[in-house]
């Protein structure tokens, strides 16, 4: 009697599954340079073509700790709540989500979003910077909107002390303010006297 062998449930699973496109690209921004990439989708680091530096292309995420080595990413950074960051430097060319608490200089591309758990110790130069009520800030160094994305030493940054290099470096350029013009109060037009002095007698 002919017996036929029958797969088990999860390999059928799996094969009816849809297959990941193994050609699919993705746009990123190197946090070193600066410059746009294009990378394949399930990369997780590379090699930036425009300064030959090495990237982390992926997103990360902090549930519990972290202690010591800088975080770096193109993508984005998420601190959970009950999680705490001690690095010298965090950079994102997406945002940075702070739940938890955090010691370290953190530069993001997109917006650094400190939530109503969350505390920063340190700084932070970000595009846009979002604080929710009930959060926690000692810091020394804020600059927002900041372009320090891609214009910073990461390399002498990271070996750099906290709170000194590079990234806690800041050019204050003071905005040109616009000078009010006078305002006209008469509409006619004002004309030079032409010819000689006029002497006008009073009697």
């Amino acid at each position: 009697m002919a017996t036929f062998f029958r797969p088990p449930r999860f390999l059928l699973r799996d094969r009816a599954s849809k297959r990941p496109d193994p050609h699919a690209t993705r746009v990123v921004r190197c946090y070193r340079c600066g410059g746009i990439l294009e990378v394949s989708a399930h990369a997780e680091s590379g090699s930036c073509p425009h300064c030959a530096g090495n990237l982390r292309l992926v997103d990360i995420s902090v549930t519990k700790g972290h202690w010591g080595t800088s975080l770096l990413t193109t993508g984005s950074i998420h601190i959970h709540p009950h999680a705490k960051v001690a690095a010298n430097l965090l950079i994102a060319s997406g945002d940075i989500t702070i739940e938890g608490i955090v010691d370290a200089m953190c530069i993001s591309g997109g917006k650094t979003h400190i939530t109503e758990t969350g505390q920063l110790q340190g700084g932070t130069r970000t595009a846009q910077l979002i604080v929710d009520p009930g959060a926690l800030i000692r810091g020394s160094l804020f600059e927002t909107p900041s372009d320090a994305l891609g214009k910073v030493d990461v390399d002498a940054a990271v070996r750099a002390r906290p709170g000194k290099g590079p990234a806690s470096e800041i050019a204050f350029k003071h905005a040109k303010r616009n000078q009010p013009t006078p305002k006209i109060l008469s509409t006619q037009p004002t004309t030079a006297p032409t010819g000689p002095p006029r002497l006008r007698v009073v009697r």
